[in-house]
């Protein structure tokens, strides 16, 4: 059942982790047992004992400092869901690769292609979303931005907080990095051809998704991947068994992924993808309110076609030069014709940008320093037609050129004290066609201590700012919205700045309650202070204008935990979340702040037979701190999976199977009117050659 309040919430995770310190602290403590091993050593040690251990925070992050760190050593919240964990939920849109992470929650519903994600109670254009280092910036109200193929992605890492000194304007609440595969990522050792051939099956919407990878070495220093999916889903059936309307989906995606090693130093890549989806929904898709003359009903193709030309120079030999450059342009269309008169409405936005980095070692009197400079410019331009005439209410014509550049220094003071100081600055330049043009600056400072108080503790502190620019949308669209409302432009919009505070810890453990385990937790409490915080007033019906304006300053606040254990038979996870947002000159709450939640996972692998099942438990409770409307009630759902890994019976086999929703229960989550997919059986099977 649904958690009652969220002092349970915080209870449960409190006496788990002081359980778990417990137990470290008595293991520490045994003269038997000796200094806990590193991870290296417990790879090693496991391979031993014929396991595998697998721990989600020993991944490697970019995102905190673009070098290359173990999430559970970076002092910062960080989330990576690897290719195993996607293979295993066999995800079909953002809510199934993000469910249960602390702290982040999706918006829009369960129309995959309306789904935006919301960290730490901040959505939109406050999130920075890149794939393969390309940004995705397409936003507007209703329609959503992610326009993607999970069957390509290797990894997904989530980055939790302010973010703007190394990831660029706009990362107040985070980033999300998106990860594709190459190549080199399914060849076999030794093998320079190769195929692989996926088919999915999904009951609640009767979803089929077929994908087809072909990928090879052409020569010794060349790589190439290929791979086209198509996805074709029904209307899908809710907890109380009704179908839920105009929630059918269609979309076929190819990617064509190279590389060249121009030397032992150099590589240059090229990633190109195209994605297409047509269906038929509701204007304002992410509502979920019935068809009406404001939300009327239009056939709608999604296009989405991005380009990254990447080149990375990294010589072993040379701590002067580590480099990473990335060239990119991406352009996504929304094209809308209504149903009942064929009105044509068209959204385009085209995006290019430059950046990169270089990452200078230096040996300082025995202790490490590595400086880190960079820079980006990238520009945003939109246009929106109504049967082929620009109307400025729709999606105002309308351009955006911002270039930042920062430097970053990650310094060893002692073998147990890291500390990094950045600062970044940035310049926007905003106009539109009829309309004054805006331009600002801004300077985004960070600070991060972290010390390794013991083997397997390490507490952290940072503190960091953050710069977003007014959105296009937000700051020119004008004219007529729905009966009776309409838009009013606002250019004296300013930017919001933020200032986030952390206090968290890392904890990492072998060898805590068996030989060969592996223990991994970070917790953290945050507060976040954001300045001209910008919010859509006079929406609804009843109100003669809407028109974004600066809320003067606002907070939110909150709690975070994600532990993980894994002997390399049996593993567990534990994610909980709680967090506040107000208007701190009213008292109002701020919209987008999720509920309290605890998310649970674990399962068993029978290593034998190359078996692993386990199941997963999501516990939110009743949102009752929101900014409009009624309290949305709590919920809890429960999935169950297998994997079978076929090799020994049939070579390059591999099956997924699972039950989501389990219990068939019927709910929503917060702000929207569709109801979720209820009980869902979900089969994949795949074929490598």
């Amino acid at each position: 059942m649904a958690l009652s309040n969220s002092a349970r919430l915080l209870m449960a995770t409190v006496s788990t982790f002081a359980l778990a310190t417990a137990a470290e602290a008595q293991d520490a403590a045994s003269p038997t047992t000796g200094q806990p091993a590193e991870t290296e050593t417990t790879a090693e040690t496991s391979a031993q004992t014929g396991t595998v251990a697998v721990v989600a925070l020993d991944a490697i992050t970019i995102t905190a400092n673009k070098l290359e760190t173990s999430v559970i050593d970076a002092p910062a919240s960080i989330s990576v869901v690897d290719e195993e964990e996607l293979e295993r939920r066999q995800a079909s849109d953002l809510s199934d690769i993000l469910r249960g992470m602390p702290g982040v929650e999706i918006h829009g519903g369960p129309r995959s292609t309306v789904q935006e994600p919301i960290i730490r109670g901040l959505t939109g254009d406050r999130v920075v979303v890149r794939v393969d280092g390309a940004r995705a910036n397409m936003s507007v109200g209703h329609k959503g931005r992610f326009f993607f193929d999970p069957e390509v992605l290797k990894s997904v890492e989530v980055y939790r907080g302010a973010a703007s000194t190394m990831q660029g304007t706009g990362a107040l609440g985070g980033v999300i990095a998106l990860t594709t595969k190459d190549a080199n990522d399914l060849l076999d050792p030794g093998q320079t051809l190769g195929a692989r051939v996926k088919v999915g099956y999904a009951s609640v919407d009767h979803g089929l998704t077929t994908n087809g990878m072909a990928y090879g070495r052409p020569t010794d220093n060349t790589d190439l991947l290929v791979s086209v999916t198509r996805e074709s889903t029904g209307n899908f059936e809710s907890g109380d068994g009704d179908k839920q309307p105009y929630t059918d989906d269609d979309y076929i995606n190819g990617m064509l992924k190279g590389g060249i090693d121009i030397n032992d130093a150099s590589r240059l890549t090229l990633t190109v993808q195209r994605y297409n989806d047509d269906h038929r929904l509701p204007s304002a898709p992410d509502s979920g309110a019935a068809l009406s003359t404001s939300n009327y009903l239009v056939n709608r193709e999604s296009e989405e076609t991005s380009m990254v030309l990447g080149y990375r120079y990294h010589d072993s030999a040379n701590d002067w030069i580590d480099a990473n450059l990335n060239a990119y342009g991406m352009r996504t269309d929304l094209d809308e014709k209504r149903v009942s008169d064929g009105r044509h409405d068209e959204r385009t936005l085209d995006t290019i940008g430059l950046d990169g980095s270089n990452t200078s070692r230096f040996d300082l009197a025995g202790r490490d320093l590595a400086v880190t400079v960079g820079g980006e410019i990238y520009q945003d331009s939109q246009e929106g037609r109504r049967n082929g005439v620009a109307v400025s209410n729709l999606f105002p014509d309308a351009e955006m050129t911002i270039y930042g550049v920062y430097v970053d220094n990650a310094l060893a003071l002692t073998d147990a004290l890291d500390v990094t100081a950045g600062v970044r600055f940035d310049s926007y330049d905003l106009s539109a066609d009829g309309q004054r043009a805006r331009e600002d600056s801004a300077i985004s400072p960070r600070f991060s201590a972290s010390y390794r108080l013991t083997s397997w503790m390490q507490p952290y502190v940072s503190c960091a700012e953050a710069f977003r620019a007014p959105a296009m949308t937000e700051m020119y669209a004008s004219g007529y919205h729905f009966p009776g409302n309409n838009f009013v432009a606002n250019p004296d919009l300013e930017a919001e700045k933020a200032k986030t505070w952390e206090f968290g810890t890392n904890f990492k453990s072998d060898n805590l309650l068996t030989h060969g385990d592996a223990f991994r937790a970070k917790v953290a409490y945050f507060h976040n202070e954001i300045e001209d915080y910008i919010e859509q007033q006079g929406a609804t019906f009843g109100s003669s204008e809407t028109k974004s304006v600066n809320v003067p300053e606002a907070e939110i606040q909150g709690f975070e935990a994600e532990l993980t254990y894994d002997t390399g038979v049996i593993f567990g996870g534990l994610a909980a979340s709680r967090i506040r947002g107000e208007n701190t000159r009213t008292g109002a709450n701020l919209s987008d702040i999720p509920a309290d939640k605890v998310a649970l996972s674990g399962g068993y692998r029978f290593q034998d037979h190359g078996v692993e099942v386990g199941g997963r438990a999501n516990l939110v409770d009743r949102l009752t701190r929101i900014a409009s409307g009624s309290e949305v009630p709590g919920y809890a759902t429960f999935d169950v999976f297998v994997s079978w890994d076929a090799h020994e019976t049939v070579p390059g086999l591999t099956v997924n199977a699972g039950i989501d929703n389990i219990l068939d229960h019927n709910y929503q989550t917060a702000d929207q009117g569709l109801y979720e997919p209820g009980r869902n059986l979900k089969i994949s099977a795949s074929m490598k050659f």
